[in-house]
């Protein structure tokens, strides 16, 4: 029997490659933002995480938290509520999402969150940088919580024709790619790869695994 992978964030870059070129691995359940006819779960507006789980009627093997929000303000300009809404979005809601599912959630089944280099080197969106440290405080509160759960954390570098990289400049993108090792930016198929992996082993657990590149 195919496993039941739960995809927030469905129409992100990483999500739509995941889903093309896993479709026939697993039985996907694409959750999008705002999709007539489709499973729909807004991170930013206030929702009933409740109503959300009862929609559920099959048993969860893994959960991925694609949904994201792009840095876009510095710390010069930043706003309470730029501040707020990128904490809610990475850290908050998946929190309480994971609260309203966990009677949907299979034994050994795995949640995995998506981070960034930025948790390291730091971001212009000081929000941005802040939530994806984050990520790792979460991962191993839940896994504290959920201890027939796997949690697992993907760290990225700059994913080549994302939203985020469309938006650099060519300057920005020549200096990220001097600091990775073989200077090629990430591309999408090989996340879904790890992405793969991570779902197949279940040895994998409180991983942060970094697809980077040797950014340094």
């Amino acid at each position: 029997m195919k496993k039941n992978i739960l995809i927030f964030g469905a129409n992100s870059h990483l999500a739509k490659n995941f889903i093309e070129k896993y479709s026939d691995n697993y039985t996907l359940h694409p959750v999008h933002r705002n999709n007539p006819g489709a499973l729909n779960f807004d991170f930013i507006t206030p929702n009933d995480h409740k109503a959300f789980a009862e929609k559920i009627t099959y048993t969860i093997d893994a959960i991925i938290f694609f949904q994201g929000i792009n840095p876009s303000m510095g710390i010069t300009e930043i706003t309470e509520e730029h501040f707020i809404k990128m904490m809610k979005i990475n850290l908050i809601t998946p929190t309480l999402l994971l609260q309203s599912l966990k009677e949907k959630l299979s034994d050994g089944g795995v949640t995995i969150f998506f981070s960034s280099v930025a948790k390291k080197k730091g971001s212009y969106d000081p929000s941005y940088a802040a939530a994806k440290s984050g990520l790792v405080g979460l991962m191993h509160s839940c896994a504290n919580a959920y201890k027939t759960q796997r949690f697992n954390i993907i760290s990225l570098g700059l994913v080549e024709n994302s939203p985020v990289f469309n938006q650099m400049t060519d300057e920005f993108k020549k200096g990220h790619a001097a600091r990775m090792q073989n200077g090629d930016f990430i591309k999408a198929e090989n996340v879904s790869n790890v992405i793969d992996m991570i779902i197949k082993n279940n040895n994998i657990n409180r991983a942060d695994i970094s697809v980077d590149g040797g950014f340094s």
